[in-house]
């Protein structure tokens, strides 16, 4: 209910009246108030303070008591404010429970103390007021005289606990928790399957590093620690980029989680939080794929042991969306998934759920009343709500086999009191039994439907998803895979830029993240290829028509890297094993760390100055990891050149041996000169 501000609590008109006065005069002629009189208003102000639940008992057995412990916060003048408790009758009705939250429909009172003035309250050694209510099964009195409750059955009772103006007889403040009775009966309880989440915000940054912030790490080592300090049934589903995160960050913590969860059952995901009907309608069910796969070997390599039967989604899902999943036996959904069911009790039992080719999936979902108690501002409060809102689904129908999931909502910050409160009174009930989800689904019988046979549940359709741009994640993707061909799959750079390419698709991102995501992928990939090269360059001279143009090539990497060399030039013939290729080749190479040499043996068609183009390629032939050109310089005499020189020769020395014997002929014609 919406509590009475402490500073105003049982102020009487007076001093409204007398403030704006006050006020009306301090707008008019501002006045100086000395200190004294600011302290004299604070005193008419009446006391105030607020109470919050330190502990109390979860579940009180017949003819037990029921110990409550009260923190008190704020106290302004404790001398005028009296604490009372008043135990009601029990809730009849799951819809009554949750108004007696608020503190309506609280039934008739049946035992009542106080008001007790604080004064009087023997605070223990941690500052609460401890107050004990003795419970009897029949009418009697304690030896000190005091009347018990009389609680006969079992039953949920909301006990009032209210922080009085002992003055004014005002509110100040209230909260409303409930004593939960036990059964004395033999009735099956409860099964109540806990599912922990373990998860944290993207750590993975589209520069490759990944590191945990200082709230996430605080979240992840609260869960562990609460999981770690009971041993009660449950499950765990850890989201496995968190897991990563955690690797990188803080092994420590990791080591603790991983301690914790052994012989628990343990639900593996996709590796980052995604919309899985954006990415089909995208047309990128590889890429779900891809995302499930890798979730399950890093929950499977980081924790020991990784469930793929079961599919846990906070998100709501639809019949097609269902289909993506074929290897999903079993269903852990939100209830808005499903499409409404009158009943008039809350439905506590598996059914089944048809995907869009008309499989069968055994299903239970997240109780949305349970899943509500977590956002209480009182973390022990709320989770003494969580508990009596469990008793009242197992007195619903005590005869009955029931079990339901109880998971907090996506948006929880884990809190320590809650969880510390919540886990050992699960385990120490007989009106609830703690159980994994392979249990429930084992043990807890299906629904059954109103005409007989099984319940069949329709999943509700679903909004169109936000449209995603699968252009640019599918090149970078083929782009890694190409990649894979030259280095494979266990270098360090195709682990982190397959991260990335998964960390795109995460739901949570906009756009423009999403691509910064696949330019590191892109630019992981593009440093690894940089220490590939080819160092000839310049020019080569052949003297002869057959001849071996060396190459050296280098490789900077640790690792061995497949390549493939494309050769071309159209005045080069290239030799290879059993066959002669004319104006390209194409070689597949190994080049191990360092410098390779090859040698290509090649023939010039002519003689001249011509290029020569060198490309190193992915074995794919999807990335060029290198180019140069090199001019070659041929200097030889091809057969048609020989001819024609030949010819020219024979020709010059015809037509030489003609003019000579023209010259003496005619020298013969012409009479010498006469001597002088």
């Amino acid at each position: 209910m919406p509590r009475v501000p402490a500073g105003l609590a049982g102020t009487n008109l007076a001093v409204p009246v007398g403030l704006v006065i006050l006020l009306v005069v301090a707008v008019v002629a501002p006045v100086a108030v000395t200190p004294a009189a600011a302290l004299g208003q604070i005193g008419q102000m009446g006391p105030g303070g607020r109470i919050f639940l330190a502990s109390q008992t979860p579940w009180v057995e017949p003819d037990g008591a029921f110990e409550l412990r009260v923190d008190l916060a704020g106290v302004r003048r404790p001398e005028d404010l009296a604490l009372e408790i008043s135990v009601r009758e029990a809730v009849t009705s799951r819809s009554q429970f949750s108004q007696t939250i608020e503190g309506r429909l609280l039934g008739d009172e049946l035992w009542r103390r106080g008001p007790t003035p604080l004064a009087d309250i023997q605070l223990d050694d941690a500052g609460a007021a401890r107050v004990t209510v003795p419970i009897a099964s029949s009418p009697t009195t304690a030896a000190n005289g005091e009347r018990p409750v009389v609680l006969a059955d079992a039953g949920v009772h909301p006990v009032r606990v209210v922080l009085h103006d002992a003055e004014a007889g005002t509110e100040v403040d209230s909260f409303t928790t409930h004593l939960v009775r036990a059964r004395r009966d033999d009735a099956r309880p409860l099964d109540v399957a806990w599912v922990q989440p373990v998860t944290a915000p993207l750590a993975l940054q589209p520069d490759g590093t990944a590191s945990l912030d200082d709230l996430s790490r605080v979240a992840v080592a609260t869960a562990t620690a609460a999981l770690g300090a009971s041993d009660v049934p449950l499950t765990v589903v850890p989201r496995p980029e968190t897991l990563d995160a955690l690797a990188a960050s803080a092994p420590d913590l990791l080591d603790r989680l991983g301690a914790t969860v052994g012989g628990r059952q343990v639900v593996a995901g996709p590796y980052v939080e995604i919309d899985t009907a954006a990415l089909l309608a995208a047309g990128l069910g590889d890429v779900v794929d891809a995302q499930g796969d890798r979730g399950a070997a890093v929950v499977e390599r980081l924790v020991g042991s990784a469930d793929r039967r079961t599919w846990v989604s906070q998100r709501p899902l639809d019949a097609t969306t269902l289909t993506s999943a074929p290897d999903a036996e079993r269903l852990v959904l939100p209830e808005v998934a499903m499409e409404p069911l009158e009943q008039p009790l809350t439905l506590a039992n598996p059914f089944l759920v048809e995907d869009g080719r008309g499989r069968l999936v055994e299903t239970a979902v997240i109780d949305p009343g349970l899943q509500s108690h977590f956002s209480g501002a009182d973390p022990v409060l709320a989770a003494h709500h969580l508990l009596a809102d469990l008793a009242v689904l197992a007195y619903d129908s005590p005869g009955l086999d029931r079990g339901v999931v109880v998971q907090p909502p996506p948006e929880w910050t884990p809190s320590a009191d809650l969880l510390a409160t919540v886990l050992p009174a699960l385990g120490s009930a007989s009106v609830v039994r703690p159980v994994t989800l392979d249990e429930l689904f084992d043990v807890v019988p299906r629904a059954s439907a109103v005409g007989g046979g099984e319940l069949v549940r329709a999943l509700r359709p679903q909004p169109a998803s936000p449209v995603f741009d699968a252009t640019e994640l599918l090149r970078t993707g083929a782009d890694v895979d190409s990649f894979v061909t030259m280095v494979g799959s266990g270098d360090t750079a195709v682990d982190l830029a397959r991260r990335l390419v998964l960390a795109s698709s995460a739901a949570s991102l906009p756009d423009s993240r999403r691509a910064a995501y696949l330019d590191g992928a892109r630019r992981v990939i593009g440093e690894r290829l940089g220490a590939v090269g080819i160092l000839s360059e310049g020019s080569f001279r052949l003297t002869s028509r057959e001849a071996t143009i060396p190459l050296t090539l280098v490789n900077d990497l640790d690792v061995d890297v497949e390549v493939t060399l494309a050769l071309e030039s159209d005045k080069l013939d290239f030799v290879g094993p059993g066959r002669t290729t004319t104006g390209s080749a194409v070689i597949p190479l190994e080049l191990g760390p360092g410098s390779t040499p090859v040698m290509v043996p090649v023939e010039a068609r002519t003689s001249g100055d011509f290029p020569l183009f060198i490309e190193l390629r992915s074995p794919d032939d999807r990335l060029t990891v290198a180019t140069a050109r090199l001019t070659v310089r041929s200097t030889f005499l091809s057969g048609v050149g020989v001819l024609v020189s030949a010819g020219a020769g024979l020709f010059l020395c015809g037509w030489w041996a003609r003019h000579w014997r023209s010259v003496r002929r005619d020298r013969r014609l012409v009479s010498p000169p006469a001597p002088t």
